[in-house]
């Protein structure tokens, strides 16, 4: 037997427990024996039944018993042994006693199985315990190079691994590139790619595949440098370092040849095409890996935690002063002795715990792809979109500047939303009784487009979950919050009227949704009416009674109303014209002379956004015409909406060639896609080289896109910068001097005026009739080809 630890009951007392377990438990079924002998015919299937329960338990403890004889006589047996087979001994003959429904005696015979240890021996076993572990962490430490938490880590990457690398669809060929693009001195030059024999020298060395580089850097896993003699440097991008890692952790879901690679790839992406050319051209190329960076965490070693450590530590250090050649080091000053301070600063301050960095309610931490030594952070904010994660601009290498970016965002958008409302803020709603109707107006200007056409007032596309749902709204409405100051009117190019949100509605449409989160009040269904504000006391002028604001322009197709010629036909005489600007008296008050009406060259000038600007039109030749053709239907029919079926390129000072090395090597793949769907691209087109409208290239210039609207379709003078992984990262204007971008349909129709005939309907064609023979054809002299005329026109697509 092996030696008995503190605390555990010893050989000699676990062999008698079982015995005397085992006595009691044959005792009960001796006296179960018993009862069912002198059993009645009414209770002789009840004792029948509860003698054969009990003489089962007795045998299983029996049977323990028996064995812990066996083990106690066996040397090389454990006392663990002995232990397990006394205490099933113990509870076989409870349940025997239990069954025969007598005192259960031999549950007190746990007791001494379990007996309680001391705290000396509770001291010794936490001591072993503590020994125990420490040198299981010492050879797991020894084995790994790792501390427990980047072990885990290390398999969590693992596990990662096994899911992950299979999606990638690569070979070892793709391994060995990254793996190249690693050392730093994968280049290339001439068509060709090489991994130099020393950093810095790129001429010569080993050649790498170059479709597989090709592959890799289109998937966004290599980023080109330009580098010195015209060789192009290749460096892994972070998620090209996450893949190799975890093929390095994962080596079994690598494919053993490219073919086999382009099966599995095909397979994976073939529902989700419909024409085989675009699933061959999906399997072809290598999936990315953006789904899976944010999961995987790089280990660190004990060697790279020493190294950091100690660079911290240096750099700390300087940063402190550090010791200076030269110099001497001042003595630190003496410190004050105890029986001199008083009594409460003799006492030792407690140090305090700083905790974790917190984050205000509904925002946390996003994390990024992390490089060597430190990690990256982005916030994440559920209030800002009902339903939705919005993620804040900026990324942080440190979890406190972090966590200040959350609460600054908070304080600056969602702590006026969190405080209760005050006193003056309820006595500042009593004033705005709006109703649900009034209130659901002023969202519509915030999200949609409120809008006043010859027919009243109308919000388009107002319905978040579906496209292009117009709702009209009343005209006593609109005209009611207008008057109020709520709302104010957007004179556009276009000549159209759109209604923004103005101050003072911003801060009531805001009040009310804060009062209506705290439940302060109520629904109103009646609309309110509000008392005008005194500027605008006189009404709304409607479009609709060719009523027009104070220096809006008239719209051509919008005539002057004329007074109604007099019935007397005398000759009145010609009068002095009357001036538009009245005089100014000195007996005039300030008020009328500030407020007055301005002179007709004081008025505000007309948009130059709607004059006309002619530029040359496109003639498709009969290739492109083919290639336009081709097009899926719903590709052509964005093409035709957005004019990009005949666009006209402006002059630029960058060559074609160089636009094209942009286009396949600087471009996102996204964009590259998109750019393939069209016959001359997507996104290369800016407004002014649009072509020509989709109605007039059907011949309705009746309808034309341009004269429909009254104006061009203006561009908004914003674009956005991206990083590399597609995210938006900055802003910026084209045109900081607010020039306008344009496009006017370039069809010769007028775009204003009268309109033009519409096309006449066609024909159809006369019933078949009987056939007749068919005359010969004159032969016709040979004749030379044309130029088109200057007066040509597009011609149909359909």
């Amino acid at each position: 037997m092996t030696e008995t630890n503190c605390g555990e009951p010893t050989p000699e007392t676990c062999l008698r427990v079982a015995r005397e377990a085992a006595a009691l438990a044959t005792a009960a079924d001796d006296l179960a024996l018993s009862a069912a002998c002198r059993s009645t015919s009414r209770t002789q299937a009840h004792r029948d039944e509860v003698m054969h329960a009990v003489h089962r338990e007795a045998v299983e403890a029996e049977g323990h018993a028996a064995r812990a004889e066996q083990y106690a006589a066996d040397p090389s047996m454990p006392d663990s042994a002995l232990r397990y087979c006394a205490s099933g001994a113990v509870d076989y003959a409870v349940r025997a006693q239990e069954a025969a429904g007598v005192e259960a005696t031999a549950a007190a015979l746990r007791t001494e199985l379990e007996r309680k240890l001391t705290p000396a021996e509770h001291a010794e076993r936490e001591s072993e315990r503590r020994r125990a572990e420490a040198e299981q962490e010492a050879e797991e430490r020894a084995a790994t190079g790792m501390d427990a938490d980047n072990r885990h880590l290390a398999r969590m990457n693992a596990y990662l691994a096994e899911s992950a690398v299979p999606l990638l669809g690569w070979t070892a060929g793709h391994v060995r590139v990254l793996e190249a693009a690693e050392t730093g001195r994968l280049y290339q030059r001439d068509g060709q790619v090489r991994q130099a024999a020393e950093r810095g020298t790129w001429s010569g060395g080993r050649k790498i595949s170059r479709e597989r580089t090709q592959d890799l850097h289109a998937a966004g896993f290599l980023v080109v440098v330009d580098a010195a003699d015209g060789a192009r440097v290749l460096a892994a991008t972070p998620m090209g370092q996450v893949a190799l890692d975890l093929a390095r952790l994962h080596p079994e879901g690598l494919y053993e040849s490219d073919k086999a690679a382009y099966e599995a790839r095909y397979a994976r992406v073939a529902k989700r095409h419909k024409r085989m050319d675009d699933k061959k051209d999906a399997a072809r190329r290598l999936p990315a890996l953006e789904h899976r960076v944010s999961s995987y965490r790089r280990p660190v070693t004990l060697v790279e935690q020493e190294a950091c450590a100690a660079r911290e530590a240096t750099d700390q250090w300087e940063d402190e002063g550090g010791y200076c050649p030269g110099v001497e080091t001042p003595a630190p000053a003496a410190e004050p002795r105890v029986e001199d301070a008083p009594a409460a600063a003799a006492e030792p301050a407690a140090a305090p715990v700083t905790a974790g960095p917190s984050l205000p309610t509904g925002m946390y931490f996003l994390p990024l792809p992390s490089t060597r030594y430190s990690d990256w952070w982005a916030i994440r904010c559920g209030r800002c979109t009902g339903g939705m994660y919005t993620e804040l601009p900026g990324e942080w290498n440190d979890k406190s500047d972090a966590a200040r970016a959350a609460h600054d965002h908070y304080e600056a958008a969602h702590r006026p939303a969190d405080d209760m409302l005050a006193t003056e803020e309820i006595a500042e709603l009593d004033r705005w009784p709006l109703s649900d109707a009034q209130r659901t107006v002023l969202s519509w200007t915030e999200y949609a487009e409120v809008a006043e056409f010859d027919d009243g007032f109308w919000a388009l596309d107002c319905v978040p979950d579906r496209w292009d749902v117009n709702k009209r709204i009343a005209r006593t409405r609109v005209t009611g919050l207008w008057a109020a100051g709520l709302l104010d009117v957007h004179l556009e190019a276009n000549g159209r009227r759109r209604f923004l949100m103005s101050p003072t509605g911003k801060r009531v449409h805001r009040l009310l949704w804060r009062a209506e989160r705290q439940g302060v009040i109520e629904p109103v269904t009646k609309d309110a009416k509000l008392p005008p504000v005194p500027t605008r006391s006189g009404g709304y002028p409607l479009m609709s009674e060719g009523r027009y604001f104070k220096g809006e322009e008239r719209r051509a197709d919008d005539p002057v109303p004329t007074e109604p010629a007099p019935a007397s036909l005398a000759v009145v005489p010609a009068t002095a014209p009357v001036p538009t600007t009245p005089p100014t008296r000195t007996d005039q008050t300030l008020p009328r002379r500030l407020f007055a009406p301005r002179s007709a060259r004081e008025q505000r000038p007309a948009d130059v956004a709607r004059s006309v600007i002619r530029r040359p039109q496109r003639i498709l030749t009969p290739e492109e015409r083919e290639r336009v053709r081709d097009m899926p239907l719903l590709n052509l029919q964005g093409a035709l909406i957005m004019g990009i079926t005949d666009p006209v390129p402006n002059a630029s000072p960058m060559p074609e060639d160089a636009g094209a090395w942009v286009r396949e090597h600087a471009w996102p793949a996204h964009w590259k896609a998109m750019e393939e769907r069209y016959p001359f691209g997507f996104h290369r087109w800016s407004m002014c080289e649009r072509g020509t409208c989709w109605n007039c290239l059907n011949g309705s210039h009746d309808i034309c896109v341009h004269r429909q609207k009254g104006g061009p379709s203006v561009d908004g003078n914003r674009e956005w910068v991206a990083n590399h992984q597609g995210r938006t990262v900055a802003e910026y204007i084209p045109r900081p001097g607010g020039e306008l971008c344009v496009w006017w349909c370039r069809c010769e129709c007028p775009k204003g005026g009268p309109a033009p005939a519409r096309p006449a309907a066609k024909k159809k064609p006369a019933p078949a009739g009987p056939l007749a023979a068919p005359e010969p054809a004159p032969v016709q002299a040979a004749a030379t080809v044309r130029a088109p005329e200057a007066e040509a026109v597009q011609a149909a697509l359909w």
